[in-house]
């Protein structure tokens, strides 16, 4: 009969001395964080398509530093003032949108650092870019590729490893 009540009492729920873990809440939604993660995806997005970047191409790269495949040394040939000259203005347009987008969105504690370098880094970013227009229109290829290897330098890899830091979803090179 003990065999009997020790099973009835098991399967009943009743308690036998042994706890059952209690039901964990589920983490509380931070919307500051979501929209600023939102914001520095936004960003990144509207990046690559101002760079024309796509399956491993970015025309950016090309005509601007003279690069194809990105990663590979700069070739003079493959600088082209006047295509770069258009992905400049469509990326200057990126980052005054971004910089403007920062300011009306504060960073959650968890990413000062981050948005230190984005207020940091992006007006320089801003100033290398107007200085790449400007060489564009000058039509000398040292001069893109200098205008656009300072805007790199100020770019890569403090931007992209701060872009890294908030949005680890995209890998931001």
């Amino acid at each position: 009969m003990g065999a009997v009540m020790a099973s009835l009492a098991a399967c009943s729920g009743a308690s036998t001395g042994t706890a059952t873990p209690a039901a964990t809440p589920s983490p509380a939604r931070d919307a500051a964080a979501e929209a600023y993660v939102a914001l520095i995806h936004n960003f990144w997005i509207e990046e690559q398509s101002a760079d024309e970047a796509s399956n491993g191409k970015n025309l950016a790269a090309r005509v601007c530093l003279g690069v194809d495949p990105p990663g590979t040394p700069a070739d003079l040939q493959l600088v082209d003032p006047a295509a770069c000259h258009e992905r400049a203005i469509a990326l200057l347009a990126t980052h005054q949108k971004f910089l403007g987008d920062l300011d009306r969105t504060p960073a959650p504690a968890k990413f000062l650092p981050d948005d230190q370098v984005f207020r940091a880094q992006i007006p320089k970013t801003i100033a290398d870019l107007n200085r790449l227009i400007s060489a564009t229109q000058s039509g000398g290829k040292s001069a893109v590729l200098q205008a656009a290897t300072a805007y790199n330098g100020d770019m890569y890899p403090s931007v992209t490893d701060a872009l890294n830091d908030v949005d680890p979803s995209v890998r931001h090179p």
